[in-house]
């Protein structure tokens, strides 16, 4: 028997193509959603490029053809409007009729008066709407909404209500990692090749580089799956436990500290980012796992290097206000991101803090630099050369007479880059190393935006933490970060991390745990 989904709009702005996605079955769309999606369209930002998408597309179905067609005249059907789908379905546009007759008059009325006293606002008039579909339809009738409030509101009506399922993605709980046990010789050849094959990896579905954790009588150790059954070990761990010389130990920061990882699973999300054939990596970890902290070091020991192919570090983050809005911040584009963007200067400032060492001031000359083919000294010097840029608190701290930051000739020099969400579509960036944090706060739609604007000879990090999604009508199934994990996976140029043990500090754990 064919349903009847009763679309509200939240659901239409989420994903503009929803309507799409119901196979046979029939889309109602009542006249108020119409109203809100017309109020909608002036705004700026995604939420009007949603709702003037969903308004063309409703139109074309309409567009060149006749009146008889489109328009049902008995006034005891449900519709005013109805159309043939692309998917096999149908679309009606619901007048709902009941508002304005005796429909829902007596014990009806009364339940509808008690639920909601003002039957005007929108979303009352959705619910009635739905309710009067549910009441002359022969099959079961469904209102889709990804209000919660809404949603509470239409079930004690007795309306069977469903959230938007289509944009949900199921994963794994607990740890991302898959444990492959091999017996002790081959985890000895695997110690001495680097390189395993594993009959096991094609019964778990093992897909193009998922880290596994490979283990024997004879240790752990985590692994990278290539393909045709092989997992091969990871460089810079095995570089780690060399005793050879020159082996690195981790990652050394120019004029800073060195970062070694405190866990297996970063050594894993490291792997990835200094993989240059990997171009796509999303995390997902809770707070205090080290997302931040790794990918911003594993990028820069990159844009630093003399063999370096990245130019520049681009960093950016969905605009997301935690508890009330401060309202519009003044200043430039970099003054207005920089409250958004403090936690990659409080890394910074933990990678480029050195001991003992007293910090350069801004006047310091340049003929104390000596000349080098290094990179990142070059850079050091063309940084002190310019005068020092306006970049939010950055500069208040300079003129106030406090010490120059550690990290300050990164950003003078432009191997850093603030980049805002709100202006990059159209952009194309070429190889540079990109950084979204925070990538959880964004849709599906914003996550697409951000992975096509990757030119040439790029890299793009997502991390995110799936429990705390700030952004209205999102949570940790329905995100831009989850969905882009879950549609780019199994290719040979992204790759996927999940970190679970925090090491921030214990209390950091706890409440990680216990809240």
């Amino acid at each position: 028997m064919k349903k009847t989904y009763v679309l509200d709009t939240n659901v239409l702005i989420h994903d503009p193509e929803s309507i799409r996605k119901f196979d046979e079955h029939t889309v109602a769309i009542p006249v108020e959603v119409l109203s809100e999606l017309d109020r909608l369209k002036v705004q700026q930002g995604q939420v009007g490029a949603s709702a003037r998408r969903v308004n063309r597309f409703i139109r074309e179905l309409f567009d060149n053809q006749s009146l008889d067609k489109v328009v049902e005249g008995d006034r005891d059907k449900p519709t005013a409007l109805h159309a043939n789908l692309p998917s096999g379905g149908e679309l009606r546009v619901v007048v709902n009729e009941s508002l304005i007759r005796e429909h829902f008059a007596g014990t009806r009325s009364d339940r509808l008066r008690a639920v909601f006293m003002q039957v005007d606002a929108p979303d009352h008039r959705i619910i009635a709407s739905a309710l009067y579909l549910r009441d002359i339809s022969k099959g079961p009738v469904i209102l889709v909404t990804k209000d919660a409030c809404m949603a509470l509101k239409a079930k004690a009506l007795g309306l069977d209500v469903q959230d938007y399922r289509n944009d949900r993605v199921e994963i794994r709980e607990g740890n991302e990692f898959r444990t492959l046990t091999i017996s002790a010789k081959a985890m000895r050849d695997f110690q001495d090749l680097g390189q395993v094959k594993v009959a096991a990896a094609a019964s778990q579905d093992v897909y193009i580089n998922e880290y596994v954790m490979l283990s024997s009588d004879a240790g752990v150790e985590p692994a990278r799956f290539v393909g045709d059954a092989s997992f091969i070990a990871l460089p810079i761990y095995r570089e780690f436990l060399s005793d050879a010389p020159g082996a690195r130990k981790g990652l050394q920061m120019p004029r800073g500290m060195r970062v070694i990882p405190k866990n297996f699973e970063q050594w894993v999300l490291l792997d990835a980012l200094l993989n240059p054939d990997i171009r796509l990596v999303t995390c997902f970890g809770r707070a205090g796992t080290g997302k931040t902290f790794l990918s911003i070091a594993a990028a820069l020991s990159q844009v630093l290097s003399e063999f370096s192919p990245y130019k520049k570090l681009y960093i950016s983050r969905p605009v997301v206000q935690i508890g009330k809005d401060l309202g519009a911040l003044p200043g430039t584009k970099e003054e207005k991101l920089s409250p958004y963007v403090q936690p990659y200067f409080d890394n910074l400032e933990v990678l480029f803090a050195r001991s003992g060492a007293p910090l350069p001031s801004v006047a310091s000359s340049t003929t104390s630099i000596v000349a080098s083919d290094s990179k990142a000294k070059r850079k050091q010097a063309q940084a002190r050369k310019a005068p020092p840029p306006i970049f939010g608190s950055q500069v208040q701290q300079q003129v106030a007479g406090q010490p120059r930051r550690p990290y300050q000739w990164l950003l003078d020099a432009g191997l850093i880059e603030i980049e805002a969400m709100t202006y990059i579509r159209g952009r194309s960036i070429g190889h540079a190393y990109m950084i979204m944090d925070e990538a959880q706060n964004m849709t599906p739609h914003e996550a697409k935006t951000v992975i096509t604007r990757m030119g040439e000879g790029s890299k793009l990090v997502l991390i995110g933490d799936l429990d705390q999604v700030d952004t209205p009508y999102l949570d940790g199934r329905s995100n831009g970060l989850i969905h882009a994990h879950e549609r780019m996976k199994g290719h040979s140029i992204t790759a996927h991390v999940r970190l679970v043990h925090g090491v921030r500090s214990q209390l950091s754990e706890l409440a990680s745990e216990l809240m």
